[in-house]
């Protein structure tokens, strides 16, 4: 009699968890809505800067913080430090809702690691919003998979303080049963990377109805590719050259500042996309998948 009156006793706390749970989320959700509903109406009226509005918003971000801390349950990741809720405001460029994935961001002490938990409730919808704002690379309209592959699906899902993250090349972890676990290695940069070798990798991990998002510092003794090394120099030499002559011009406005910029975007682009063919046969390539798992198993809470 004991072995089945256990079962059922367990059975009827996870029913009354679940609703607790999903009201919890629900009233986050509400709340959020609310406060970014009233700080898009205050920039229209043009009172965004007004003292009463900024506490307003302030008092609202703290205590959707502690919202989303009920509705997420205990979080504990080795290594990483106590939570901070990610938004800062609640508009973008006060023209519309924020494009910032909203979560709990956990860290080291040295922020070299970094891990964005949310509800994949949260995830998916905020997903899909930023597939539809202006500019937005078609890949973010393909699921979680192709947007990865983006340097804008980093930059609103990390929230990063200047520059942006850009994917070179995806490594190949191994997923759980009912998990979806992603991995590229990339390098965080402010202007075209050119042919900077990338430092740290990224994963994307769905499972338990939560969506996490974390970045990690990878410090691999990455050498020169010969063969994107060959393909990069004629961009470089060109940009060279084209910069040398805009410097000697001095103009104070000159249209060939956006052809540079052009080029080293094409090259750029070029030299990761000869970095992803070739970096699988390196031998960082293995250590890399190795530090994404360790991320990966962090994320998993061993």
């Amino acid at each position: 009699m004991r072995g089945i009156v256990r079962p059922l006793a367990c059975a009827l706390f996870l029913a009354a968890a679940l609703p607790a749970a999903a009201d919890a989320l629900g009233d986050y959700v509400a709340a959020r809505d609310k406060a970014i509903a009233a700080s898009l109406a205050a920039a229209k009226a043009g009172k965004s800067g007004d003292a009463a509005v900024v506490k307003r918003e302030e008092v609202a971000l703290k205590d959707l913080g502690k919202r989303l801390t009920t509705a997420l349950g205990p979080l504990k990741f080795k290594g990483l430090g106590a939570p901070s809720y990610t938004l800062f405001t609640f508009t973008y460029d006060e023209t519309g809702p924020t494009r910032l994935l909203d979560g709990l961001a956990f860290a080291n002490k040295d922020v070299s690691t970094r891990l964005v938990v949310t509800p994949e409730s949260v995830f998916q919808p905020w997903l899909a919003a930023r597939a539809k704002d202006d500019g937005a690379p078609a890949a973010l309209a393909g699921g979680v998979k192709p947007a990865v592959a983006t340097a804008e699906f980093f930059q609103d899902a990390l929230a990063f303080d200047g520059g942006y993250y850009q994917p070179y090349v995806e490594l190949p972890v191994a997923a759980a049963p009912g998990e979806t676990a992603l991995a590229v290695l990339g390098l965080q940069a402010d202007e075209p990377p050119g042919n900077i070798a990338p430092n740290q990798i990224a994963i994307v991990r769905i499972a338990d109805g939560k969506a996490m998002i974390g970045l990690t510092m990878a410090k691999l003794d990455i050498k020169p590719i010969a063969a994107c090394e060959a393909i990069w120099k004629p961009y470089k030499t060109k940009a060279d050259a084209l910069q040398k002559a805009i410097e000697k011009d001095k103009k104070s406005e000159d249209p060939r500042w956006e052809e540079l910029t052009r080029i080293h975007d094409a090259g750029s682009l070029a030299f990761r996309a000869c970095f992803a063919k070739e970096a699988p046969a390196q031998p960082f390539f293995p250590v890399a998948v190795k530090r994404a798992d360790a991320l990966l198993d962090i994320a998993r809470g061993k």
